[in-house]
């Protein structure tokens, strides 16, 4: 399958590298074991502990936690290729773009061969500055631009706004009417990354064991048979529900249903049975993905979602319209 990717985006100053470094302390702290890719643009804006790319002439820096940095160079799709091939079992990629870049082009060539092969976008996660987010709008069109083609905008610097976050909130949601919005600390919003970056596992069947945990504090809590809860603070009230399907269903339909779902569906994966074939899906924020996939052996379909107040009616509603008549 292919690794996903969550480009952050924001203008100059709104938190992104602070954003990185706080995800990244925060699985050297929990000791994670799976690998985390990390890109950056702008090898003078990386600030991860003080001096990670003293050495310019380095394509990719080890770092605590099972991670990997690489510098962006003049291609996008060689250094996503070579990042792929030279770190197996890669879980998810963080591309952090520069403070002027727009992410539709970004997001253009993620989409074009062979990187499309190798990586999915993921989710588009735009930092929005509370304090200087209005001023900065006619300074540069990216501004706007990174704010409308979000699928999670994060609000900085929120505490200390004043009326100001308020305005820039409501803005930036007449920009991106679709897109969930989340105000918190970097350390907050890095907490929500970290556990958007842990891609949720299937159970294996209905009457199978707990979802696979995620990082260690937002361990899921067996409710009832079909809902789950992340009762630990740090969730951030997210609940998780799943289905079996017991038949197949047309996959690109299925992902036009999902997309329909409301902001809270935080995250959804599903692996379905079109016809002949497997694919599996992936929903984060509004945005849908679905990639071919070969299995080993047979395998139960099945869907997953979490989110705050996400329902196992809503996921079944949207697999009955994209059943096989």
């Amino acid at each position: 399958m292919t690794v996903p990717l969550v480009l952050v985006t924001g203008f100059l100053g709104a938190g992104k590298t602070t954003l990185i470094n706080r995800l990244l302390a925060r699985r050297t702290a929990r000791h994670a074991t799976g690998k985390l890719g990390v890109v950056v643009n702008e090898l003078g804006e990386v600030g991860i502990d003080g001096a990670l790319l003293g050495d310019q002439a380095a394509r990719q820096i080890e770092l605590p936690g099972g991670c990997v940095c690489c510098a962006l160079g003049d291609q996008l799709d060689t250094t996503l290729l070579e990042l792929v091939a030279q770190n197996p079992g890669l879980e998810a990629i963080v591309l952090e773009t520069t403070g002027v870049a727009e992410p539709l082009p970004i997001a253009w060539a993620i989409a074009r061969e062979p990187v499309a092969q190798q990586v999915r976008l993921a989710a588009v996660v735009t930092l929005v500055d509370a304090t200087h987010f209005l001023a900065a709008r006619p300074v540069s069109a990216s501004v706007d631009a990174q704010v409308a083609y979000a699928d999670v905008l994060l609000l900085t610097k929120a505490d200390v706004g004043g009326s100001d976050a308020d305005r820039a909130e409501s803005v930036a949601r007449e920009l991106a009417p679709r897109a969930l919005v989340r105000r918190g600390t970097a350390d907050e919003h890095a907490a929500w990354l970290e556990a958007l970056l842990a891609d949720p596992v299937l159970p294996d069947r209905p009457s199978a064991a707990p979802l696979s945990q995620p990082p260690s504090e937002l361990g899921p809590h067996v409710h009832d048979a079909d809902c789950r809860h992340l009762d630990s603070p740090a969730a951030h009230g997210i609940d998780s529900v799943w289905l079996a399907i017991d038949h197949p269903v047309d996959v690109e339909e299925l992902a036009d249903q999902l997309a329909e779902l409301p902001p809270n569906y935080v995250r959804i994966k599903g692996i379905v049975q079109d016809g002949a074939h497997w694919a599996a899906v992936h929903r984060v924020g509004p945005r849908v993905s679905c990639e071919p996939i070969a299995l080993d052996a047979p395998q139960q379909a099945r869907i997953v979602a979490l989110g705050p107040g996400v329902t196992v009616t809503d996921l079944a509603r949207c697999v009955a319209a994209a059943a096989y008549t």
